[in-house]
């Protein structure tokens, strides 16, 4: 407990509207609020939910969009959307599709779950790695993790050395390992990957990839500026989704 809130008051330049931590026994989940969107006034997390499955915990770096259709997939379109928080939308995501609802959100986002009926903790990274998520893993010892690698330093077990190999491929820019930091034994949750942890593994899988083979054909050069137009206009309208006023720069 001591040390989540060590780890918690590290982060608090990230989420300066409040802080809150759930531990049950060895395990702990903390969360730094920054409050954005206007379902986020509400979001209190860690979230808990119990159904007749299983208890499950979430903590979240989420802001989700084409949250309506999410809504819709999950049946939950009795309420008021505003009411709904992405915390609880992952979480329902969770419930209903396993490991495979990653592929189901939409945003930018970065989450640990602990499933206790499956006694393990599963993680996602949004596909463009806007979130970001590190860790420490010792099989069977412990797991730690924070969007920000010196909060990880508040824990005793997690060394500080330096990863020269890392530094190397740095300077000669190359950056093939997705997975690899500045320190030994701290690793990054790589974009568009989903990890579950429990017992002896934690092998991080991709559950997105850019189809490059793929090709849009249409008549003309002006059907593909409306097609382009359309869905630029669509991603820009789903991310003005704020509870405060909205800035722009344009270059």
């Amino acid at each position: 407990h001591a040390v989540l809130a060590r780890m918690l008051e590290t982060l608090a330049h990230r989420g300066p509207d409040g802080a809150a931590l759930w531990s049950d026994g060895s395990l702990g989940l903390g969360h730094r609020m920054l409050q954005t969107t206007p379902s986020s006034l509400r979001e209190r997390l860690p979230l808990v939910l119990t159904d007749e499955a299983g208890t499950y915990v979430l903590t979240a770096d989420a802001r989700l969009d084409y949250r309506e259709e999410l809504i819709a997939s999950l049946g939950l379109t009795g309420r008021p959307s505003d009411e709904i928080t992405d915390g609880e939308l992952i979480l329902r995501a969770y419930q209903r599709w396993g490991e495979r609802c990653p592929e189901r959100l939409l945003g930018d986002f970065a989450f640990a779950l602990w499933d206790a009926r499956r006694r393990g903790v599963f993680c996602a990274r949004d596909p463009m790695g806007v979130k970001p998520f590190y860790y420490y893993h010792r099989p069977g010892k412990a797991f730690v993790f924070a969007s920000e690698i010196k909060a990880l330093f508040c824990w005793p077990e997690v060394p500080r050395r330096l990863n020269e190999s890392r530094v190397a491929d740095y300077l000669m820019k190359n950056f093939d390992d997705l997975s690899a930091t500045f320190y030994q034994g701290i690793l990054r949750l790589p974009a568009a990957c989903r990890m579950m942890v429990g017992g002896e593994d934690a092998r991080p899988e991709p559950y997105w990839a850019l189809d490059l083979a793929r090709e849009v054909r249409l008549g003309s050069d002006e059907e593909y500026a409306e097609a382009l137009r359309e869905l630029f206009t669509a991603a820009v309208r789903c991310r003005l989704r704020s509870a405060f006023p909205v800035g722009c720069t344009l270059s």
